[in-house]
């Protein structure tokens, strides 16, 4: 168990989580292997790129691995704390899987397959799934290597029963070794990230990641952020979308001053200067 001052990460073996928290919090994560969500209590709305998912109490969805989110956890109308439970469906789990069962015999849906995150409907057994799981971290009782296969066997089960069609997104072992490096970037780049973790999110090393954005974007990735953000930032002031004391923080900086005089440097005006576009 992790716990900070507000949060609290629970897990089993790098596959079952569970995260409480009192306040909102958010967090970029990279998701590797396919996973399942399902909100006990609070808020959880799921942003890539443009679109975005809000699951609410009682609700799940299914994540497609290979893809950086955006996770913001709020609490409860009544203010109760958010609660979510997480389950990694790992891949060599999902190989040994498919040789047990036979596969439903269904089209592949193009729609659902480019879909990053997929919510389900609502089902029994889900939730009583993820409530025996949530009362395994409530009680602190440990899961063996057994209990968890057979818990990850039943999720595939029920995901299978609630959703057939995802079987083709479930069991596509085709590697993804490299992600889009000009599509990740525009939809990522106001992303509280650095240089490292991007190309880490693009499965490259950071030289192959230098590299390969001076192809793409002929600047380098640190320039281009910078100015990339800075033009969205004087946009939101512009438009009205923002307040000038809060858009650093939407377009990725973490100081105030560093973002005014970075501002200041690109277009000869401090931000509070913008004047506001009819």
């Amino acid at each position: 168990m992790v716990a900070t001052k507000n949060e609290i990460h629970q897990d089993y073996q790098k596959t079952f989580y569970r995260c409480i928290t009192e306040k909102g919090m958010i967090c970029h994560d990279m998701v590797e292997d396919h996973k399942i969500v399902f909100i006990m209590s609070g808020r959880l709305t799921l942003k890539m790129g443009k679109k975005q998912v809000t699951l609410n109490n009682g609700e799940a969805v299914f994540v497609r691995r290979n893809h950086l989110i955006k996770e913001m956890k709020q609490t409860g109308s009544n203010g109760e704390p958010f609660k979510g439970l997480f389950l990694h469906l790992h891949m060599d789990t999902l190989r040994k899987i498919a040789t047990k069962i036979n596969l439903p015999r269904v089209d592949k849906n193009p729609v659902l397959a480019q879909a990053i995150a997929t919510p389900l409907p609502s089902h029994p057994f889900l939730i009583g799934l993820f409530s025996s799981l949530d009362q395994y971290f409530s009680n602190g009782l440990e899961l063996s290597k057994e209990l968890i296969d057979a818990k990850i066997y039943e999720a595939v089960l029920v995901l299978l029963q609630i959703k057939p069609e995802l079987a083709c997104v479930i069991f596509d072992f085709q590697t993804q070794w490299k992600i889009d490096i000009k599509e990740f970037m525009e939809k990522n780049y106001l992303s509280d990230l650095n240089i490292e973790q991007f190309a880490y999110f693009t499965g490259r090393s950071l030289s192959t990641f230098k590299r390969d954005f001076q192809t793409t974007f002929a600047d380098t990735p640190h320039h281009w952020i910078l100015k990339s953000r800075l033009e969205k930032a004087y946009s939101l002031i512009a438009e009205g979308k923002s307040k000038r004391s809060e858009v650093y923080l939407k377009v990725g900086f973490r100081n105030p001053d560093h973002f005014s005089t970075a501002f200041k440097r690109q277009f000869g005006i401090t931000p509070s200067e913008v004047k506001l576009q009819s």
